[in-house]
């Protein structure tokens, strides 16, 4: 099973809900443009677009995960650019956009190998102070535990840096509202989501978490639409 502790790739991951009655326009400029042309911009390695697994309180029904080389492809002038010059056809769709959130990520860790046909997402904040610790139970409880389940593909712990994810911008401005941001991501591929679902107890993976100083703030479910990579 692979680990990775040292490199840090960078990871943008959004999350939103969409109006009624534009929803299959969106996933169409989703497909057909969007993906396309940040996957076109250098340091993007891949883009996969989830939905979500049923219906759960305050989760949002759409996830993107973009990967790049680092954190620092967030802060180029190319993908800047971007941002402040969107398509006609991006104009026409940030205004459907709600719920949004939006974050520029360091993977500080990782466990596994290859993509899941499903995954769990656990929005978590570390207490002031003990972010080594809480570092160090994502690794013990994932890479010496949950990770022996069958159905565990790969594991990753993202933290967010909002420096990265930067402000406000003419994208933004569209969708009409400031973005959420997170703070740290723990990201859980599987090849089953509802037997890992069913497999976690959450009471006593949040006890264990907030000994070590980490508090699990929300979960979401998604299965895997579409995954593509850098000039594929």
């Amino acid at each position: 099973m692979g680990e990775n502790l040292n490199n840090t790739p960078g990871v943008l991951l959004v999350l939103n809900d969409v109006v009624e009655g534009v929803e299959d326009e969106f996933n169409r400029w989703y497909q057909q443009q969007h993906v396309p042309e940040r996957l076109a911009l250098k340091g993007f390695r891949t883009a996969r677009r989830y939905r979500a697994a049923g219906a759960v309180a305050g989760q949002p029904a759409y996830m993107a995960v973009y990967e790049c080389d680092s954190i620092d492809v967030f802060a180029t002038p190319t993908y800047l650019e971007r941002l402040a010059n969107p398509t006609d056809w991006t104009r026409e769709m940030m205004p459907g956009f709600r719920n949004m959130l939006r974050s520029a990520c360091r993977e500080t860790w990782s466990t596994g190998d290859g993509v899941g046909g499903g995954a769990i997402i656990v929005l978590c904040t570390p207490l002031q102070g003990r972010q080594d610790a809480a570092r160090r139970f994502v690794k013990d409880w994932f890479g010496r535990g949950m990770m022996q389940s069958a159905s565990l593909v790969h594991a990753s712990l993202w933290e967010a840096d909002a420096a990265f994810t930067g402000g406000a911008s003419p994208e933004m401005a569209l969708r009409g509202g400031e973005d959420k941001r997170a703070d740290w991501v723990l990201f859980l591929e599987t090849g089953n989501i509802e037997f890992t679902a069913r497999s976690i107890d959450k009471q006593a993976w949040a006890a264990a978490a907030r000994v070590a100083g980490l508090t699990l703030d929300s979960w979401g479910q998604y299965h895997l639409l579409h995954a593509r990579t850098s000039g594929g």
